[in-house]
């Protein structure tokens, strides 16, 4: 439990939180959005496929519909005598009201070789031009030739639409007399392939529904193909059918296909309905499979256009996925200027307490000069002097003075706020610092009989920093080396120029340092302490309070050392 803790800690404070955050917002929006598309898209499948329910069942209807008013116009043609051109005619245009899916209906007598004659002659006394024709190999209608059968178009309506269908031969047209030939055979009505009509030229695409009529046998009812009269035949249009079936008002960017289904040309399309132009279509696929008619099982194929899904479609995942993306940068944002502010206050609460140890280690430092002053005098006070009795008393005043001094400072800066250690940066000699310092430390470098020098190689010596920062800087760095430096030692301060930056070095002949105490010497979390050659203490956080004001007041600092030959430190301002 306290390792998933840490970890989870360690995580928060971690730079790569935020990122983190984000990636995982921006991750649950993209799958709330697509879980929203995925819902959507179902939807949309759900209402392409009722549309096609609803017009694959309006388009049976039709059929059927048209197909059973065939029976009551074969009516005419049950009795003996064959009814009048003008009888039929009337019948058809009272059908064709009420069922406006047809193209044309027509009767079809069966015509022997031998009468074939007659019948010319008898419909040329009202139609002079009427004769039995046939395609050729040009497509051009000419006479039929002799064959052993025919089945002209005899009756049809409306004729002026259709004249070049009359007269014409079924028996000459593959499909037309296969189908017609097994609905004689069969005695059951049967409903062609897909033909092409002679009397259209755009969209000839349909199909005939023949329905056979036979001479009544009073001995008996069972049928003969031998008895066969003729055909009663609508002619459908597939594109007008189609239209006269659409009152579901399906969505134009449906395309629609009619499959003829069965052994001999399996999935054969028979017709093509698409109320727009675009052929293009992907998606969703639908199949719809009709209830047979007059032998036929016809398939309503259906595919969605990409018009279709997109009209279909809603901005809705989009929208949830920018307020996501949005709602997470603004939580990401939110949480990092909370995280930036706690940062702020623990670092601001940190440096109080590192200023706070500063002015303690000055304090402990003048404290500790006098601690060793009374030492030395107490090891030898009969070999002190008068004269330098009353040295060694007014640099104890002079530390006396500096620990009060220190302290007056601290209620000073607390009381105005300084404490954020914001530098103040201002233009000064760094002679300045360089006198105080050696006035600061003369009573202990003349008690341990150190050889301390200053050396400036440069005519200009100011620099531009915070003064105090660099003044405290200084002297931590200067104490250390005084404080590691054996009796008789030698400290070296040099100041050198390099174009725009000032160089300072404070070298020490001291007890020096090992890698492993130079690697940790700026740590703030590893602090170390090492007493000094005559015991001085040391809290370990001066070196770490220097490198950070260095560091506020954009100086380098270099440390090099070497156990037992001493130390030099080298700051870049």
């Amino acid at each position: 439990m306290k390792r998933k803790q840490h970890f989870l800690k360690s995580l928060i404070h971690s730079k790569y939180f935020i990122p983190i955050i984000w990636i995982i917002g921006l991750i649950l929006s993209i799958i709330i959005a697509r879980s929203y598309y995925i819902l959507e898209s179902k939807k949309i499948e759900i209402k392409f496929k009722n549309e096609v329910d609803q017009f694959a069942a309006s388009l049976h209807r039709e059929f059927e519909l048209n197909l059973e008013s065939l029976y009551t116009l074969s009516s005419l043609f049950k009795l003996n005598e064959e009814p009048s051109y003008q009888k039929f005619i009337t019948e058809s245009q009272s059908i064709r009201k009420r069922n406006s899916s047809f193209l044309a209906l027509e009767w079809v007598p069966w015509v022997k070789p031998e009468m074939r004659f007659d019948y010319e002659k008898k419909h040329q006394q009202r139609f002079p031009n009427f004769k039995f024709t046939e395609k050729n190999n040009s497509n051009d209608l000419v006479n039929a030739a002799i064959r052993d059968e025919y089945f002209p178009v005899y009756y049809i309506d409306p004729f002026i639409e259709n004249k070049d269908a009359f007269g014409f031969d079924l028996a000459s047209e593959k499909e037309r007399y296969r189908t017609l030939k097994s609905s004689q055979l069969q005695g059951k009505p049967l409903i062609s392939g897909n033909i092409k009509l002679v009397q259209e030229k755009i969209n000839p695409e349909g199909c005939l529904a023949f329905l056979p009529i036979f001479h009544e046998n009073e001995h008996n009812t069972t049928f003969s193909p031998k008895n066969l009269k003729g055909f009663v035949i609508g002619v459908f249009k597939f594109s007008k059918i189609f239209e006269a079936a659409n009152n579901t008002n399906i969505s134009q960017e449906i395309l629609i296909q009619l499959i003829n289904q069965n052994s001999e040309t399996p999935n054969d399309t028979l017709f093509t309905y698409q109320s727009t132009k675009t052929n293009t279509h992907n998606g969703y696929t639908h199949q719809f499979n009709l209830p047979a008619l007059w032998g036929k099982k016809w398939i309503l194929k259906a595919h969605s256009t990409n018009m279709y899904i997109q009209k279909e479609r809603t901005s809705h995942p989009l929208i949830i996925l920018i307020t996501g993306i949005i709602f997470t940068s603004l939580f990401v944002l939110l949480f990092y200027s909370f995280f930036k502010r706690n940062t702020q206050l623990t670092q601001l609460n940190a440096m109080k307490s590192k200023f706070l140890s500063l002015i303690s280690h000055d304090v402990r430092g003048g404290i500790g000069s006098i601690d060793v002053l009374l030492k030395l005098i107490l090891e030898d006070y009969e070999g002190y002097s008068k004269t330098e009795l009353k040295e060694i008393i007014k640099s104890l005043e002079q530390n006396t003075n500096s620990i009060h001094l220190t302290l007056e400072n601290l209620i000073s800066w607390s009381k105005n706020d300084l404490l954020a250690l914001k530098p103040e940066k201002s233009l000064f000699s760094i002679t300045e610092l360089f006198d105080n310092i050696t006035e600061y430390f003369q009573p202990i470098i003349t008690l341990k009989n150190l050889n301390f020098s200053v050396k400036y190689n440069t005519k200009d010596t100011y620099i531009h920093a915070d003064k105090n920062m660099i003044l405290a800087s200084l002297r931590n760095i200067v104490s250390n080396a005084i404080k590691y430096t054996r009796k008789g030692g030698e400290i070296r301060i040099k100041l050198d120029q390099s174009k725009k930056k000032h160089i300072i070095e404070i070298e020490d002949t001291g007890v020096g340092m090992d890698s492993i105490e130079l690697k940790k010497l700026f740590e703030y979390s590893k602090t170390h302490k090492k007493e000094g050659t005559v015991g001085e203490s040391s809290t370990g956080i001066g070196l770490m309070i220097t490198k950070e004001f260095l560091d506020m007041n954009n100086a380098k600092v270099q440390v090099e050392s070497t156990p037992g030959k001493g130390t030099k430190f080298k700051i870049r301002i």
